[in-house]
């Protein structure tokens, strides 16, 4: 009798030494996913999504705005009225220039016809040469990279890339880099054309005494907004904190351990041998 209660007594130890075990072994399993769930979670930066959006979305409002450069008191004229503001919408159409002369001080000097649109009225004179021609539509060229690359920066920063490439793009944000070196060289592009549309200004203003002025409009300080934007969205990825080594070699080494908890169950003793009487003394 005290043998087979001692059985039972074993038997009942072991039961609970595995049920233990087990509990054991589920807490760590849930504590390594959670923490691997945290760890995957943490490589999405929100703030830096925000601002790469909120700079495509002001790219894309100085395309749509109408006033990228203002004009006063040159000789630009469209149907017969001043026209106060250049934007980039009067040169998406292939354009084409219709008279041209360059000697202005001839009196029988008709002025430059620039055909922007397909209607025959859409014509603008002394506003533009075949140059600020070309400098405004490498500005439109530019703004579509910037935005190009904004929604890459922003995609990555919003999805946690798993592949390497993709990674280290996101990490050193190197989207968002290209964001502002476009806005830089956009920036300096319309300062080119600036210049390039106030010289045509005083060489076509009606009175000789009468002031130019040709400046910087809306777009313009949109572009740069969003270039400040891009600065932002680079800060939040390059000043952030990043594991040195990469954890998908621990994470399959993890997946193997957890594989294994699950063992196969300790046999059961025999009852038969539980029953056996113990031996006899030894007698020397």
């Amino acid at each position: 009798m005290p043998s087979r209660s001692e059985g039972r007594e074993s038997s009942s130890r072991r039961s609970r030494s595995r049920r233990n075990r087990s509990r054991h072994r589920d807490h760590h399993r849930h504590h390594r996913t959670r923490s691997r769930n945290r760890a995957k979670q943490g490589e999405k930066n929100f703030p830096a999504a925000v601002c790469n959006m909120l700079a495509i979305v002001l790219v894309c409002t100085s395309l749509a705005e109408p006033k990228w450069i203002s004009l006063q008191g040159g000789g630009c004229v469209v149907e017969e009225a001043p026209l106060t503001n250049l934007g980039t919408y009067e040169f998406f159409y292939p354009g084409k220039f219709l008279e041209r002369e360059h000697d202005f001080s001839d009196q029988s000097f008709e002025g430059i016809v620039y055909q922007y649109g397909p209607n025959i009225k859409d014509k603008m004179v002394n506003c533009v040469t075949y140059k600020s021609v070309l400098l405004m539509k490498t500005v439109i060229a530019f703004c579509f990279l910037a935005i190009f690359s904004s929604l890459v920066a922003f995609v990555l920063d919003l999805t946690s890339p798993k592949n390497r490439p993709c990674k280290l793009l996101q990490r050193n944000a190197i989207p968002s880099i290209i964001t502002v070196i476009l806005s830089v060289v956009i920036n300096l592009f319309c300062y080119w054309l600036t210049t390039e549309v106030e010289s045509l200004q005083k060489q076509t203003k009606h009175h000789p005494g009468s002031k130019v002025i040709v400046d910087f409009d809306v777009s313009f300080y949109l572009v740069t907004a969003a270039g400040g934007l891009s600065v932002i969205a680079t800060a939040f990825n390059c000043l952030r904190r990043h594991p040195v080594y990469e954890d998908n070699q621990g994470e399959a080494l993890l997946d193997d351990y957890d594989g294994m908890d699950v063992l196969p169950p300790l046999p059961v003793p025999d009852p038969h041998i539980l029953n056996l009487t113990p031996p006899p003394a030894y007698t020397p």
